[in-house]
């Protein structure tokens, strides 16, 4: 329903960091530093002459990377890795500028808002022994988490100050509402189950079996079917069109509730499917949704109201990067396409041999005709 707001709101560096700060000082156990590595004084940037180390941009790039499946973090590329070190630390040069405000505007936090937030994190650990392991395994002690934790209160109270001075009228929210009126529809959807096969033999047994009542369909598809859903009995939810591979699609949607489809042959296999349930196409009326367009619009202008603060420390400030990661980049593609257009020519090249190879073959059994 409000996916045009959601696609048209502005990804702000800052929301990021809001997470990202917590992740850093809050997942215990997802980065395992060396106890013994030594703390590193050179400085990849500087913000307003506070340095941020080379040992905090990788700790922090592998807390980032460690929310990504191994899967997804196989296909970068080392510029696409480059590139999202760069982020990360434009990330940390906008957290600092942020907690340099909080201090110039002397935010204070007390220590029972920080001993709030450790006895949070205490929780996720089934013993006082096992959080002091996550520590160390960590390289961290708890004087310096405290620290941490006081540090992104602070930085959250300055974020809570600007989020307080946005505000939505009705006016805003009808305008955006008969703005947005076809983008608002809900598509037609339906509720079905399947059950999946590798053959049409095995389908059509099942399918038999199905219709003569002698199993119950989400039953068959826990005990058969080879898809992810089906411990879930092949529940596959609600979904609407261009979900789901074609065959599939056209199959699900003309079935009625209670329906069972034929054998239908999809790239993945043989599939028999249940329509559970269809909801038609939908335009809401404004009073239903308004509560939802005004959570969605309130975030995006809050989002917006960081990015414009953020852009004005930055002018303001004295910022010194201290290596070029534009130039590591660049560097990085040219040496992959030079190494795409070396493949290609010893590709042409082996051609050309193999072109030639056969052509004196040829020429060596005409010779030999001859004689």
């Amino acid at each position: 329903m409000l996916r045009i707001i959601r696609k048209n709101m502005k990804i702000i560096l800052i929301v990021v960091i809001a997470a990202f700060g917590v992740s850093i000082f809050y997942g215990l156990g997802q980065y395992r530093g060396s106890p013994n590595s030594q703390r590193q004084t050179y400085y990849i940037a500087e913000v307003n002459k506070s340095g941020i180390t080379s040992n905090q941009l990788q700790s922090a790039f592998l807390n980032a990377v460690s929310r990504y499946d191994d899967k997804t973090l196989s296909s970068l590329d080392q510029s696409a890795i480059v590139s999202f070190k760069k982020n990360i630390l434009n990330q940390l040069i906008d957290y600092e500028l942020l907690y340099q405000q909080a201090q110039k505007e002397k935010v204070k936090i007390s220590n029972d808002e920080i001993n709030l937030e450790i006895d949070k994190i205490k929780d996720n650990f089934s013993s006082p022994e096992e959080f002091d392991g996550a520590l160390k395994a960590n390289n961290i002690t708890l004087t310096q988490l405290k620290e941490d934790i006081k540090r992104q209160l602070i930085i959250n109270k300055v974020l809570a100050e600007i989020r307080s001075q946005v505000s939505i009228s009705d006016e805003d929210l009808l305008e955006y509402y008969n703005e947005n009126k076809e983008s608002l529809i809900e598509p037609e959807q339906v509720h079905a189950r399947h059950i999946l096969v590798k053959t049409e033999e095995e389908a059509n047994t099942l399918l038999l079996q199905i219709k003569e009542g002698l199993a119950d369909f989400s039953e068959l598809a826990k005990e058969k079917s080879t898809d992810s859903s089906a411990p879930s009995g092949g529940d596959l939810g609600f979904f609407t069109r261009g979900r789901m591979v074609k065959e599939f699609e056209d199959a699900a949607f003309s079935l009625e509730p209670g329906e069972i489809s034929d054998v239908v042959q999809t790239q993945f296999g043989y599939h028999i499917i249940k329509c559970e349930e269809k909801k038609e196409e939908y335009s809401p009326a404004f009073e239903e949704i308004k509560e939802q367009i005004s959570n969605a619009l309130k975030s995006q202008r809050e989002n917006e109201a960081i990015s414009v603060f953020i852009s004005k420390l930055r002018e303001e400030a004295v910022i010194v990067y201290n290596y070029d990661f534009d130039a590591e980049i660049e560097t990085l593609k040219s040496s992959v396409e030079e190494s795409q257009a070396s493949d290609s020519t010893e590709q042409v090249t082996s051609e050309e041999t193999v072109s030639e190879e056969a052509t004196e073959n040829e020429e060596t059994k005409d010779t030999s005709r001859d004689n």
